[in-house]
């Protein structure tokens, strides 16, 4: 999971087999107001599933033949139907490539910003999503949002300005590498 900002030329790359349609211009424009999260799913027949669970790309349709999908819940028009699915196994693959470069930057303003970090014991527990929802009503906004898994030395070294400090210094770094965490931009 990545959270980052689309800039014109990159929405235009992304999205380049729309370039020349009508929508493409607002698809564009929607695609670059805010800040968007890339998530790699991961399942058998993942992109077949995803597409089920997602709906028909068109959000009126989906109210209409898939009630409880994600995009008849969320979507609003043909541009914003809530979430983008991969079609095929190559388009995966581009698509994954893409936003997990590290071309793909976030534009973050230092100023007011801080790092928060969902433990592991908080996922395993599938508190996440909770987290994050309280971080947003108390007013902050996220602006960048990554998963990722912390090897010992990475966490001690991380951590470093604790030893010595905290008495649970070592089962502290030993916690953080139990399983993933999420590291959220907060501003």
């Amino acid at each position: 999971m990545k959270m980052f900002k689309f800039t014109p030329e990159t929405a235009s790359i992304f999205y380049g087999e729309h370039k020349g349609k009508p929508f493409f211009p607002t698809l564009i424009d929607f695609m670059t107001s805010d800040v968007s999260i890339g998530m790699e799913l991961v399942r058998e027949d993942a992109i077949a599933h995803w597409r089920k669970v997602l709906g028909p790309t068109n959000y009126q349709t989906a109210k209409e033949t898939a009630p409880r999908s994600i995009r008849a819940n969320f979507g609003t028009d043909g541009t914003r139907n809530a979430c983008h699915g991969s079609d095929s196994k190559p388009s995966a693959q581009r698509e994954l490539d893409f936003i997990f470069s590290p071309a793909i930057k976030t534009t973050a303003l230092l100023n007011n910003c801080t790092c928060a970090i969902i433990k592991p014991h908080v996922l395993k527990e599938g508190n996440a999503g909770r987290v994050i929802d309280m971080i947003l009503e108390e007013g902050f906004e996220i602006s960048a949002m990554e998963i990722f898994n912390l090897d010992l030395p990475t966490a001690e070294e991380y951590f470093e300005v604790y030893k010595g400090v905290l008495p649970e210094f070592l089962p502290m770094i030993e916690h953080m590498t139990t399983g993933p965490c999420i590291a959220l931009e907060v501003r």
